[in-house]
């Protein structure tokens, strides 16, 4: 017995130590560990098993390393269903490990794909760069798609680095970050270093030194600041949605608007996505949204309040997670909708299949889609901004779709209650850096228990709050006009990427032919 133990170990190290380092260095180069320059390797184990692993292996051990990945972005996911679906440990894991086991399907496909390539040609490198960018690509749209923390997110903190997103998209960085780790390998294994890497190696340093001089030489902008503020509720998720807690958020929410009011006197007050947890305008809710709307005449501020849109006589009627737009004399002059909602939190998908996930739609109610993202324009004021609400921010064609409206500055409002201490703030809070740098725009973030903050368009992080706290806050937020090569645009690399790889697939079956 002992035997046998030790000879399937002997079988299975070969396959798991790379997997397993691989799913690290990744996992420790994103949020809350933020070790971004681990991205650049954490891929070289996975190609250099192509040494002591056969071909049929490696499906298996792309499988065993997107598992390691994406646990790593999606633990967070079983304590969420566990404390607020109703669910048991065991059932919110399983469910969790179907999330885990299908995106995990992506570095598997990736990975067998890879080692059929030819490893000494020049090509490869640029080839897996292109077959990783294009697989991206498709968990940004399968399922309703779920692009969670990509290999390009890890480089938030790398503003030099960042800079290239505002002419490739994230796609463009991750595009670079496995070029690199793919000419590196051939590098190592062929012990040739300037045939592999001479070019990618050029590239990065050649993209670094430029995003060094973009950062120190964008013009400022023409007009000056505008102070927003920033209210900052922080009212648990068990608590939130409580029918008898209503009056009290209100008055919650009331005071903490008045002393920033008298403190900072901002030209916009935000509040985050659903604030109010009630029906906006409904009558029954009267009493409470009245004491809300009554702030803007009373500070003479235009306000952001985020809350719902439904019709409590008629529970048929569709709900909206909205965020309405109150002028300095209380009154809703505007508002902008969520259009991508959350899988299984806003509305049910499948729901013959997974209708046990219903508990977490329970308090709040099924959400409908919105129409279209909108643009909106502070009152008194030239002043435009756009708003794109929670999980709309990991989507960079919704930012896209918003800057074709030139607004002077964007708004991401987002409640994080949901995924407590865990990592999930934090990455959620990574991906808004990369569409305020896609954009250049500076993105004003209002999130009930944080993280909210100022990004600015080069991605600096201006100010975050910490999680958990209650606060309001001001900032001077810097407006811009114009666009980036990326939102005008938009994801050319990924038509460049399957345009290289149509041409050398076409190559080789010529050469094939031919012989």
């Amino acid at each position: 017995m002992g035997t046998e133990a030790s000879e399937l170990q002997q079988r299975l190290f070969p396959l798991l130590a790379p997997a397993l380092l691989s799913g690290l260095l990744f996992v420790v180069s994103i949020p809350k560990f933020d070790q971004y320059y681990l991205a650049w390797i954490c891929l070289l184990p996975l190609f250099l098993a192509r040494h002591w692993l056969s071909i049929q292996s490696h499906f298996a051990l792309g499988l065993v390393a997107g598992l390691a990945w994406t646990t790593g972005r999606t633990y967070w996911i079983t304590e969420t269903l566990q404390l607020y679906g109703a669910l048991s440990w065991a059932t919110a894991a399983a469910t969790n490990a179907l999330l885990i086991l299908y995106m995990a399907l992506y570095l598997a496909c990736f990975v067998a794909v890879c080692r059929r390539l030819n490893f000494s040609s020049p090509l490869f490198a640029w080839s897996a760069a292109s077959i990783w960018v294009l697989l991206e690509w498709a968990q940004n749209w399968m399922l309703s798609g779920f692009p969670w923390q990509l290999l390009g997110d890890s480089q938030y903190l790398n503003l030099p680095f960042l800079q290239w997103a505002t002419i490739t998209g994230v796609y463009g960085l991750s595009f670079l970050i496995v070029l690199f780790n793919a000419a590196l390998a051939q590098a190592l294994s062929h012990r040739a270093f300037i045939p592999y890497l001479s070019l990618p190696l050029f590239l990065l340093v050649a993209v670094h030194l430029w995003g060094f001089y973009r950062m120190h030489n964008v013009p400022n902008p023409p007009t000056a600041p505008l102070k927003v503020g920033v209210v900052q509720g922080n009212i648990p998720q068990d608590r939130k949605w409580k029918e008898n807690r209503l009056a009290w958020t209100a008055r919650h929410y009331a005071a903490l608007t008045r002393d920033l009011a008298a403190a900072e006197k901002p030209a916009l007050i935000i509040y985050p996505e659903t604030a109010l947890p009630l029906y906006f305008g409904d009558p029954l809710y009267a009493t409470y949204v009245d004491s809300i709307t009554a702030l803007a005449p009373e500070l003479d501020t235009p306000m952001l309040v985020g809350s719902l849109k439904g019709d409590s006589q008629n529970r048929t009627a569709p709900v909206y997670n909205r965020a309405f737009l109150l002028n300095a004399q209380g009154e809703v002059v505007d508002y902008a909708d969520k259009v991508h909602l959350v899988p299984f939190g806003e509305f049910l998908p499948f729901p013959s299949i997974f209708q046990y996930l219903g508990g977490l739609t329970a308090e709040s109610g099924i959400f409908a889609h919105g129409e279209r993202h909108k643009v909106l324009r502070l009152p008194r004021s030239d002043t435009s901004f756009g708003v794109f609400i929670c999980y709309e921010s990991i989507f960079p064609e919704i930012t896209r779709a918003l800057m074709a409206q030139d607004p002077d500055f964007l708004i991401n409002t987002t409640n994080d209650a949901w995924f407590g201490t865990t990592a999930a703030p934090h990455q959620h809070f990574a991906q808004a850096v990369l569409r305020a740098v896609e954009s250049g725009r500076a993105v004003v973030r209002a999130a009930n228990t944080g993280i909210s903050g100022l990004i600015e368009p080069s991605g600096r992080i201006a100010y975050r709050t910490p999680l958990f706290t209650t606060v309001g806050f001001a900032i001077d937020v810097p407006l811009h006009q114009g666009q980036t090569i990326y939102t005008r645009w938009g994801d050319w690399p990924l038509m460049l990427c399957a345009l290289a790889l149509t041409l050398v697939a076409a190559r080789k079956i010529v050469i094939r032919n031919r012989g």
